[in-house]
């Protein structure tokens, strides 16, 4: 090879890597604002969580229970009530398990439109499946109680259910893990389940 040509292929040699290192060096940094881009999402989504897992059933701040109710006040007039579907009985503060359905579809909605962990495809499921089933569960309320039957002594001005027999669960415990008999009901027991059966019979509204 003349030393023209060699001269010349060396010259090509030292441009094709000086094209090589630039594309490099501009990988480099399109990496570098990448994980800078990363970083200040993954800093976003820590500084502006979801709305906290709270259920309105098992809470005891005082302080927080009025704050969840008036957020869900508010949430009611300026969201769920905005459809015509909408299920709001009168006696609804009156019924516990009625604020809970609307306390974690409240919480579902602002989790499918929140900026970081929500999507159209969240926000579709709460349009298309979880607001209609909320409304479905609170129609039987709906119809069948008003806020004259929570009067003092009325049919539903009553505290919470209590677990059935919960003082025999030490008992029935003890049979399981030592995989003997369970105890047989006591003639006591069986009336009261009875009068507890009936007593549910006759009470459809929860």
């Amino acid at each position: 090879m003349a030393a023209s040509e060699s001269d010349s292929h060396l010259l090509g040699l030292s441009r094709n890597i000086e094209r090589v290192s630039r594309r490099v060096d501009n990988a480099e940094a399109l990496l570098r604002e990448l994980a800078k881009s990363i970083t200040e999402v993954q800093q976003e989504t820590r500084a502006t969580p979801g709305p906290a897992v709270r259920s309105w059933l098992t809470g005891s701040d005082l302080a927080q229970a009025e704050t969840d109710l008036l957020d869900l006040v508010v949430w009611l007039e300026r969201v769920y009530l905005r459809y015509p579907s909408a299920v709001l009985p009168s006696c609804w503060l009156w019924h516990p398990a009625v604020i809970e359905e609307l306390w974690w579809l409240r919480n579902a909605h602002a989790d499918a439109y929140h900026p970081a962990t929500g999507s159209w495809a969240r926000a579709g499921d709460w349009h298309d499946r979880l607001r209609p089933g909320v409304v479905k569960r609170l129609q039987p309320i709906a119809t069948r109680c008003e806020l004259a039957l929570h009067v003092a002594g009325a049919e539903h001005n009553r505290g919470p259910a209590l677990v059935p027999f919960a003082e025999t669960a030490a008992l029935i415990a003890q049979a399981w893990t030592r995989s003997t008999t369970t105890p047989e009901p006591t003639e006591h027991q069986l009336d009261q389940a009875l009068k507890r059966d009936d007593q549910r019979n006759r009470t459809s509204t929860p």
